[in-house]
Parts: structure tokens; C-alpha cells; sequence
């Protein structure tokens, strides 16, 4: 395997990140406590690690920046002067590809250190082709930073780098957004309200580019789908990105499955109205009964031209 594949996978098994790991593990098993700073026994090993005029040293600085948030909560000031630096893009492009894709092999959130490194961390989405299978993660990681977003950053900074992401990182973003938002689970109401929504309308681009994508519509087809008891509200503020999708069959059946069509059945005839045409394939039983359970909610509906529209495309493309 080439190095350029997966950075971390091929640190892992270098010999250098082998050892660095094994440093790693001693160091924990100390049970390291926040401020303490580092051990003696560990310090200038890492130090050694982190001097980039040792080229082949490159496999352990990735698994440090793998362990930054221990490091960091650990010795701040050790990090900042030793680790922190590798993720400056300006200082090296080399070392900052490598830095940030051992850090998003498992990103979590921590302030500080989110403050120590906003500007590479901003920066990075410019340089986002180069992160190779860990581009999706930083799009995601991004995303996260943006639903919880505190005082770090402004929403300015953030929907300026995520406009910039390219089409797989956006679709990344609302994978993220929804698993957020599913996460949520019996509070999804506020979750929409209080995160979600202030995301797309301060954070989200705005460009009629993104809106025509058809993945990313079926991906916010899903998120309104997700929001529950917000299913109204998401479907207000998302519609405009809806189109009809080749084969529907799976947002059917999310629909159906979260039985919404029960409960809110003029806005669930909007929103299969919105993902259907014409020509829509592979209608399974669940449209019928998403049909179904939308007229008996609402019977009215049944005369609605829309519900007639679905009604004749089952008869016409519809598998019982």
C-alpha cells in the first residue's frame, strides 16, 4: 500500500508509528490528568517526533495529531509550541495534510483547542482534495463545529468555508446534520429549531448550484423526514431544494415508516409531491399507503389535484 492511500492506516504500521503508538499507549496507562503537563519519560521523545527536518518521523506526528485533545488538555502549552504548529497549512502543506488527517481519523469537539487552530482548521477546506478519504470527514467534522457553534467562530467564517466545499463534502455536511438531528431523539423539535435551522439559514449555500444536485436533494429530502415533529416546519424551510428523484422508493419508505402521512398529511403530500414525477420508478406498496393514510387523516386531500397526480402515477408506474 502507498502512504498516499491512508496516511494513518500506513502510519499505523510504520515501524516509527508503531513505536509512537507504543509511547502513546505507556503514557495513558499513567492515567494523565488535565494541566499536569507531560511525563518526563515521554516529553522529549515526542518533542523529537515533531521536528519536521526528520522526514521518516512523519508517521508519528500523524498519530499525535490523532491524540491532540489528550495532549493538549494534558500540556497546552507543550502542544501549542510542539503539535499545533504541524496543522499550518502556511508553515507546511506536506505536514498539514498529514496533521489533520491523523487528527479527523476520530475528530471530536473541545474548544480551547478549536480556538488554537481555527485558522488552518478554516483554512482546510481549501485544501480539501488533498485530505484524500478523510476529506468527507473533515466536511462533517465542519458541520458539527457550525450546529454547536459557541463563540469560536462566526457564522460568517463557517458558511464562507462551506461554501467552498465541493459537492461530495456538502453531501457530507447533511449526513451530519441529520445524524445530529436523529441523535437528538426526543428533543428533534428543539434540535431543528434551536441548531438546525439557524444552520441553513446562516450557514448553508444559499447558490442555485447546490439546489439543483440531485443527491444532496434526496439527502434534505431525508433530513425533513428526520425532523419528526419538526416535519413541517423542515419542509417549510427546505422545500426549495426538493426535486423529483429517479427512484423514491427509499424516502417512501422513511415517510411511511415514521408515519407521517398520519400526522401531518397536507405537508406530506407536498413534500412526495415535490420528490415525484411523472416518470418516477420503482413505487412500491408504501407509496399507496403513504396515499392512503394521507386521505384518511385528511379527506379532503383526496380532491386535492396533487393527491390525484400521485394517485395516477401509482396506477401508471406502481408495484403492489
Amino acid at each position: 500500500m502507498h502512504e498516499n492511500d491512508d496516511t494513518v492506516l500506513y502510519a499505523i504500521n510504520h515501524p516509527v508509528g508503531l513505536v509512537t503508538e507504543a509511547l502513546l499507549r505507556w503514557w495513558y496507562r499513567q492515567d494523565p490528568k488535565d494541566a499536569e503537563g507531560l511525563r518526563d519519560e515521554v516529553k522529549p521523545l515526542f518533542n523529537k517526533i515533531c521536528d519536521t527536518e526528520i522526514e521518516k518521523f512523519r508517521h508519528g506526528r500523524v498519530l499525535l495529531a490523532a491524540h491532540t485533545i489528550a495532549l493538549f488538555r494534558v500540556d497546552e502549552k507543550w502542544a501549542k509550541a510542539y503539535l499545533l504548529p504541524l496543522f499550518d497549512w502556511q508553515l507546511s502543506e506536506v505536514e498539514a495534510r498529514a496533521a489533520w488527517e491523523g487528527f479527523l481519523w476520530s475528530p471530536r469537539l473541545y474548544r480551547p483547542l478549536l480556538s488554537a487552530i481555527k485558522q488552518p482548521l478554516l483554512e482546510t477546506a481549501t485544501h480539501y482534495e488533498e485530505l484524500g478519504k478523510h476529506a468527507k470527514q473533515y466536511a462533517a467534522f465542519l458541520t458539527i463545529v457550525a450546529l454547536d457553534l459557541g463563540d469560536t467562530f462566526t457564522t460568517k467564517e463557517l458558511a464562507e468555508v462551506t461554501n467552498i466545499l465541493p459537492t461530495e463534502g456538502l453531501q457530507s455536511a447533511v449526513q451530519a446534520v441529520t445524524r445530529a438531528l436523529v441523535g437528538a431523539d426526543e428533543q428533534r423539535g428543539k434540535y431543528w429549531s434551536n441548531r438546525v435551522l439557524p444552520y441553513f439559514k446562516s450557514v448553508w449555500p444559499k447558490n442555485r448550484d447546490v439546489m439543483m444536485i440531485p443527491k444532496i436533494s434526496e439527502l434534505l429530502g431525508g433530513l425533513c423526514v428526520a425532523a419528526r415533529e419538526a416535519f413541517p416546519e423542515a419542509l417549510e424551510e427546505l422545500q426549495y431544494w426538493l426535486q423529483p428523484i429517479e427512484h423514491p422508493f427509499h424516502l417512501v419508505h422513511l415517510l411511511n415508516e415514521a408515519k407521517l402521512c398520519n400526522q401531518f398529511p397536507s405537508d406530506a403530500l407536498a413534500f412526495l409531491n415535490a420528490i415525484i414525477d411523472d416518470n418516477a420508478q420503482l413505487l412500491l406498496g408504501e407509496f399507496k399507503q403513504c396515499l392512503d393514510d394521507i386521505e384518511k387523516a385528511d379527506q379532503a386531500l383526496a380532491e386535492d389535484g396533487r393527491f390525484l397526480r400521485l394517485s395516477q402515477v401509482f396506477e401508471k408506474h406502481g408495484i403492489s
